[in-house]
């Protein structure tokens, strides 16, 4: 029940949880009227069988035993309703009057002195209604206790009940079909609101993603918050999205016009040693645009907003020394020493590993490409403050001037003016991952050098 309400409109939904329960009370409050119109046209027949019982008693004794007048018989048949059945006991059992085979009373049920007694029983095959009760009557012929016993079929008490029923259900199924007509009208005026509010979020182009500021009912406010602030987000993405595109545009014609121009030259080259010449050239470029490639679509993955379905706890100072192991053949080919101090504990932080030691690598990479000249050194350390892991990177190179210590983060920004390339991505990509891991990153003071240091949250590691 409760999925095909959900298939079906707000509006139905809302129609069908009214209504239903208002035909459910109409359904009970008929099983109730039904029974409070039997009990009734019960007492009513019984106070009129019992009215017809004393009457059939005082004609009895009037008439001597005679049978009734059919003057009389037809105004109680009137009066009663259906055929009317007697028998009339004088004192010491002498039968007086009516018919001789009246439907006894259960055993239980015994006439007292002067309270009259009602039961249900069978009359020649017909459901009846008796009454029984014992009358003095004073006459010298009847003189004493006299028992009297009047029965009618229940044909016309059901009649009765049943038209009172009838009247009741249709006066109720009159109020339910006004009382629906009526909420269906109002369940249509009380959603005029998000009716319009959809024909406005319809009407608008792929490119407007404004707030909302329609005015809704209180109960759809958080809904419009929602659309606001996916509106907003969209916005940020799209915004984000085509940044990305025009500084990727912006960044690729150059490598690929200098490809361009370097395939035309080894094609047009004189002799194979300036083909040869030109084809080294023309692979640097190409590599160089690879790198710059992947590095872009890096960057793009990381200012995504972080991926909680990737992320797990880590070993921090793990991580680092994997990814610093990888750096010192390159490092000891320049003469530079990589030293790494490790950390007394585990630095267990939640992040999403890959992404992690991406950001890891482009922070050794770039101090050994810009900060450590031949015979220098690169310093790792690995350390806890407060309820976080950092990492601290140090080089021996020139630094980096305090004016530059936040832009160096941004895209494309280099302090090199030369081509040794670098694409002035490493450090944003860097910034954009742990910010992601709800870190930070940043560049320290220092007398010499640089220090660049990053910070993570600890967190706990399951045991394996």
């Amino acid at each position: 029940m409760r999925r095909r309400l959900r298939l079906i409109s707000l509006r139905s939904r809302l129609f069908v949880l009214i209504i239903a329960p208002l035909a459910l009370v109409a359904l009970l409050a008929s099983m109730v009227l039904h029974w409070m119109a039997r009990d009734m046209s019960q007492d009513l027949y019984d106070d009129t069988l019992r009215v017809v019982a004393h009457a059939v008693a005082r004609e009895s004794v009037l008439s001597g035993g005679n049978i009734l007048p059919e003057a009389l018989l037809h105004s109680l048949v009137g009066a009663i309703g259906g055929p009317i059945y007697y028998q009339v006991v004088a004192s010491g059992g002498l039968f007086v009057a009516g018919y001789s085979d009246p439907p006894p009373p259960p055993s239980d049920m015994q006439p007292g002195l002067g309270a009259p007694i009602f039961y249900d029983a069978v009359y020649r095959g017909e459901r009846v209604r008796v009454v029984a009760l014992l009358e003095h009557i004073v006459d010298p012929e009847m003189d004493g206790w006299t028992s009297i016993h009047v029965w009618q079929t229940v044909t016309r008490r059901q009649e009765l009940s049943m038209t009172m029923l009838a009247q009741s259900a249709a006066v109720l199924a009159l109020l339910v079909a006004a009382a629906a007509a009526l909420v269906w009208h109002g369940i249509d005026r009380g959603l005029a609101p998000l009716t319009r509010l959809r024909d406005a979020v319809a009407l608008r182009t792929t490119n407007d993603l404004h707030p909302i500021r329609r005015s809704v009912p209180p109960e759809a406010e958080p809904l419009v918050r929602t659309i606001n602030t996916l509106f907003l987000r969209l916005s940020e993405e799209l915004e984000r999205r085509n940044a990305f595109i025009s500084n990727a545009a912006h960044q690729l014609r150059n490598p690929v016009a200098a490809i361009q121009a370097q395939a035309e030259s080894a094609l047009a080259a004189g002799s194979d040693l300036d083909r040869d010449q030109r084809l080294n050239d023309l692979a640097l470029a190409a590599r160089r645009l690879s790198r710059m490639s992947q590095q872009l679509l890096r960057l793009d993955a990381a200012t995504m907003g972080p991926d909680d379905g990737h992320s797990a706890a880590v070993d921090f100072g793990q991580l680092v020394g994997d990814v610093a192991r990888r750096h010192v053949p390159r490092a000891l080919r320049r003469g530079v020493e990589v030293t790494l101090d490790d950390a007394d504990e585990p630095l267990p932080v939640r992040a999403n590993a890959i992404l992690l030691e991406e950001a890891i690598d482009n922070v050794i990479d770039n101090a050994l490409r810009y900060g450590c000249p031949s015979g220098s050194g690169l310093s790792l350390r690995l350390g806890r403050a407060g309820d976080c892991a950092v990492l601290r990177v140090a080089d021996q190179g020139p630094g980096i001037p305090p004016d530059m210590r936040e832009k160096v983060f941004e895209r494309f920004v280099r302090l090199s003016s030369e081509d040794d390339g670098g694409s002035g991505l490493g450090l944003p990509i860097v910034r954009a991952i742990i910010h992601n891991d709800g870190g930070t990153v940043g560049i320290e003071p220092s007398a010499s050098g640089c220090v660049l240091a990053i910070t993570l949250p600890l967190t706990h590691m399951q045991k394996t």
